[in-house]
């Protein structure tokens, strides 16, 4: 859905209030979802704050330069570009993790896999391996947790491991990780690691080729598409790391990994071929089956 977009002249003289309601308008034209909500993350973000400035702020009229930048943003959400990559920032795990369009944008779903992962280790482990860790969300969230261990953190793409790299400095965690750029489709990959590893955990691909075109246009046409596509089934990444996974874990070690709709039984059944022992499946928040758990005996 494309609507109107906005001009300096509709901000020109306005205070931070009436900006809102215009903000709002246009959001909503434009078929943006919670359009109250992301006027005030937006107007924030100008304003050099979180939402909250809004409220604060409400009888404050807008700056030349900030009624310019507000129309450069307002814009830019309109045509659907992710708020991450406006703000620069996402919360993940209560942590603030850059992101850009080179890696996934962290989501919320994705938080049950951590959530896993602390339930099934219950003592902080040696070594964490993360298989396409994209902004490092997953393998920084549980060195947050788990203060004792050491992360590996794998990606095919150099600038999502650089990424990956900010943020751990930003975090405090840049001495207890190691980036690794290595692609899980070419002979030899595990050679780079320095394993075995007593947790891997993974969100692949697994976006059904055809299913692509179908996603938000959010996700369509700003997240990097090898990070979406698994495959005409969707479970390419799934049987390559199944056995891989196998191998590069410690007698005990646990494996998490994210799966998408529909695809929790097919890649327990990965799992369980190769010879690791699958713990639980467990839903996110929205009632999805969303991380399957398995364990090398």
């Amino acid at each position: 859905m494309n609507g109107a977009l906005a001009s300096v002249a509709d901000f020109s003289g306005l205070n931070v209030g009436e900006a809102q309601r215009v903000c709002v308008s246009f959001l909503k034209e434009n078929g943006i979802d919670q359009p109250v909500l992301e006027a005030r993350i937006l107007l924030g973000y100008v304003l050099g704050g979180g939402p909250e400035r809004v409220l604060a702020d409400r009888d404050k009229t807008l700056s030349q330069g900030q009624a310019t930048h507000i129309v450069d943003v307002l814009n830019r959400r309109c045509r659907h570009t992710p708020m991450a990559h406006i703000t620069g920032l996402r919360e993940f795990w209560s942590l603030p993790f850059k992101v850009t369009p080179v890696t996934l944008i962290p989501r919320p779903d994705s938080e049950t896999l951590v959530e896993a992962a602390l339930d099934h280790v219950v003592n902080s482990p040696a070594n964490v391996l993360d298989l396409g860790t994209g902004s490092g969300c997953l393998v920084l969230a549980l060195l947050s947790e788990w203060r004792r261990a050491h992360g590996t953190a794998v990606d095919a793409s150099a600038p999502a491991l650089a990424v990956a790299m900010e943020n751990a400095k930003a975090l405090g965690l840049a001495d207890r990780i190691t980036p690794v750029q290595v692609d899980w489709t070419e002979d030899g990959w595990m050679d780079a690691l320095n394993g075995p590893f007593d947790v891997i955990v993974s969100n692949p691909p697994y976006i059904p080729s055809s299913d692509i075109e179908n996603l938000h246009e959010d996700v369509r046409a700003h997240d990097p598409w090898s990070a979406l596509d698994g495959g005409a089934s969707g479970l390419d990444a799934y049987r390559v790391l199944a056995p891989c996974t196998m191998e590069l874990l410690k007698p005990g070690g646990v494996t998490i990994f994210e799966v998408g709709i529909g695809q929790a039984e097919d890649v327990s059944r990965l799992l369980s071929g190769a010879g690791l022992v699958v713990l639980e499946t467990r839903a996110d928040l929205g009632g999805v089956v969303r991380v399957v758990i398995a364990r090398k005996s």
